[in-house]
């Protein structure tokens, strides 16, 4: 009887591992975008002032829950290939290590693997500092704006 039992269990161990979705990234939409994070480096997700704030190994995002459309976790593969991307935009502009950002947005800026780096909202326009970052190329995405920077 209880190797019936033991069978039992190891088959319904097995079946519900078969079942269960293998996901692979945390998803946030938002303002008709969406950011995949890759959910071995998710740490943490919270709640924190209006913000829904996602804890990685590369650092901590945070996304106003007032621009949110759903959070999720999925399958899908990312593609990461880089084609044809303005170097610059009117609205984004990048000269010595200074990124011109013109107009108010979620302003995104990723690694060429996909990995988001660095998000902020934008009121207004801003000048950010990206010599924090090492040399190489990065994409950055505001509103239906985006370019490649080379630093």
């Amino acid at each position: 009887m209880k190797t019936k039992h033991i069978i039992a269990a190891l088959l319904l161990m097995v079946c519900t591992n078969l079942m269960a979705d293998d996901y692979k990234y945390l998803t946030i939409s938002y303002n008709d975008s969406e950011d995949d994070i890759s959910l071995p480096v998710v740490q943490k997700i919270s709640f924190e002032n209006n913000y829904v704030v996602v804890t990685t190994a590369n650092g901590k995002y945070s996304y106003p829950i007032s621009i949110m459309d759903k959070i999720s976790f999925n399958t899908r593969d990312i593609d990461t290939a880089i084609e044809g991307l303005p170097e610059q935009a009117e609205d984004l502009t990048y000269k010595s290590g200074k990124l011109a950002v013109k107009g108010d947005g979620l302003l995104r800026i990723y690694n060429t693997s996909g990995t988001l780096l660095n998000i902020a909202n934008v009121k207004e326009g801003a000048n950010v500092n990206l010599n924090n970052l090492p040399a190489g190329v990065y994409i950055v995405r505001m509103n239906d704006k985006t370019i490649k920077v080379r630093k």
